[in-house]
């Protein structure tokens, strides 16, 4: 088995978890979404969040030539923690971190030689943005739309590759779940286009430049209104 066919499946692996969470958040809510209740928004309300899921990256790092193999990042495991300020009940501003530790598939344009300790890449990233809460289905499920921008870094645990931050967007969907308590379940897909200069990596026979470097989240998590 071939490494893009073990991360292929890894990441066919973790899309089917991440979709079985969110089938049964919407479930364990979908009883109540009849029953009355009360929107806690205020002067300085805020949201506090924490979150799991898996990180697909969508783009090669390096695009081979024909015949060769693309230089990618696998997909892994990836935890952020989100500060909403509540707005109003359709509007909030959120800032966002996330973490998550993948494994770089080194490809035919790598040089060889290059290596060690270990092919773990640490992913990092900071955004911020808006976040819109429509009351389209009544107010104990709702759907979100964030629209925000930021940084996302790599940490490469290899010898001669440099880390990076470049700037991204941070486009996502979902919806939040909860009654009138404080706390609330969220499910959410997020979209992070960025670019990632080759130039970090040592590399043979190809011109580094600034290759797409898009990734998608797929989270489930837990948030409370203090």
């Amino acid at each position: 088995m071939t490494t893009q066919t073990k991360q292929s499946l890894a990441m066919v692996r973790g899309l089917r978890v991440a979709a079985a969470l969110i089938a049964t958040t919407l479930a364990a809510h979908a009883a109540s979404a009849q029953a009355p209740t009360t929107q806690r928004v205020g002067d300085d309300s805020w949201r506090l969040g924490a979150s799991v899921g898996i990180l697909a990256p969508r783009s090669s790092m390096v695009v081979a030539a024909p015949g060769g193999t693309d230089t990618r990042l696998g997909a892994t495991p990836v935890f952020t923690l989100d500060v909403q300020y509540i707005y109003s009940p359709l509007i909030a501003l959120y800032g966002n971190g996330l973490v998550g530790f993948s494994t770089l598939s080194r490809g035919s344009t790598f040089r060889v030689g290059a290596g060690g300790p270990s092919d773990q890449v640490t992913m990092m990233g900071g955004t911020g943005g808006l976040l819109l809460s429509p009351s389209w289905f009544g107010e104990v499920i709702r759907p979100t739309l964030r629209l925000g921008a930021g940084y996302k870094g790599y940490s490469f645990d290899i010898t001669g590759v440099d880390g990076q931050w470049r700037p991204t967007g941070d486009i996502g969907f979902g919806f939040r779940a909860g009654s009138s308590g404080p706390i609330e379940v969220s499910t959410e897909v997020r979209y992070l286009p960025s670019s990632f200069d080759q130039g970090k990596i040592p590399l043979r026979s190809v011109v580094p430049q600034a290759q797409r470097q898009t990734d998608l989240i797929f989270g489930i998590g837990v948030s409370i209104r203090p």
